[in-house]
């Protein structure tokens, strides 16, 4: 994709763009290697066998999954070549947009029903009512919706996609339009980032709070440490992502309200961002590994077989 179509081409200089690009590829690679390594502790053992690990193991996946793919993309072998004619080019930034947008949103979405799960199983829990299996395949289902909801309108003409501050890919553009659609555009930002968070943080607030009503038993105890870690993953990820949701939020704001961005964030400022939240994954895995006994144990045994024979319910 070229850079002199970019809005953003002067914060980066070849130099910086190549250092942004070594540290994609750095991030990217550590972030998918341990994401794997947590996917498949979640995955190919008896965790499986618990619906909150199996939902947990949606989000790690997609995370991991996404980095990788991205890491292959920036290979010699499967990069595009920057010699496309106009005509191509835009229609490969709405495609790469599309499903930059999709993923990303997908990702979110996941962590976001993780939280929402944790709440659903502590309510039906303090009320005895038996849990049902097919909430979690209606919180995959509302993933793909909301990922398809907020990737699409561009695609149909309404808000578009434009290339990020690298101006090596394309995102959901943050250059506002100047028609009525500029307040999607804003919508769509806001209902992928704050209204996410704020579910994120809602749910947990009152699963811990219900939990805190809780019984000694076994299960309670069980839920109480598994909503713990779905806490500590929540706020690892939501500190990596703020910095790029930070900078892109800046820049709608400024050109919803004043049609421009007077000082554009300079080239550390985005490195650091994109970095901090490509690297994301690899602090999930950290904080699993540390935090959740039962997946501390799974990822150091992970190839042993007799591990998946053994009943969650006798660990």
């Amino acid at each position: 994709m070229a850079a002199q179509s970019c809005v953003w081409s002067d914060i980066f200089d070849d130099q910086s763009r190549a250092n942004l690009e070594r540290g994609l590829i750095a991030t990217g690679t550590i972030a998918f290697l341990l994401g794997v390594w947590l996917s498949i502790a979640l995955l190919l053992t008896n965790l499986r066998s618990d619906l909150s690990y199996r939902n947990l193991a949606f989000f790690t996946v997609i995370a991991s999954l996404r980095r990788g793919v991205s890491v292959f993309s920036h290979l010699p072998l499967f990069n595009y070549s920057e010699s496309f004619e106009d005509g191509v080019q835009y229609v490969s930034c709405d495609i790469s947009g599309f499903w930059d947008s999709f993923w990303t949103v997908y990702e979110v979405e996941s962590l976001t029903h993780v939280c929402i799960e944790r709440y659903v199983v502590v309510k039906y829990t303090t009320r005895g009512w038996p849990i049902q299996k097919n909430h979690y395949v209606l919180f995959q289902s509302l993933c793909l919706l909301f990922a398809s909801l907020y990737s699409l309108p561009p695609l149909f003409g309404i808000g578009r996609f434009g290339y990020d501050f690298s101006c090596q890919s394309c995102v959901l553009d943050m250059v506002l339009p100047e028609t009525w659609d500029r307040y999607i555009s804003v919508l769509i930002f806001l209902l992928r980032s704050v209204k996410s968070t704020g579910f994120m943080l809602t749910m947990l607030l009152w699963a811990s709070n219900l939990e805190s009503n809780y019984d000694d038993s076994e299960k309670s105890l069980k839920d109480k440490r598994f909503t713990k870690s779905a806490v500590v993953v929540t706020f690892v990820n939501l500190i990596c992502w703020l910095p790029i949701a930070f900078l892109r939020g800046l820049v709608v704001f400024s050109y919803l309200f004043s049609g421009s961005i007077q000082t554009p964030p300079s080239a550390s400022t985005v490195q650091f961002a994109v970095w901090t939240y490509w690297v994301a994954p690899a602090f999930t895995t950290l904080a699993m590994f540390l935090i959740d006994e039962k997946v501390h144990q799974k990822m150091l045994r992970v190839w042993k077989s007799d591990e998946k024979k053994d009943s969650v319910k006798n660990e």
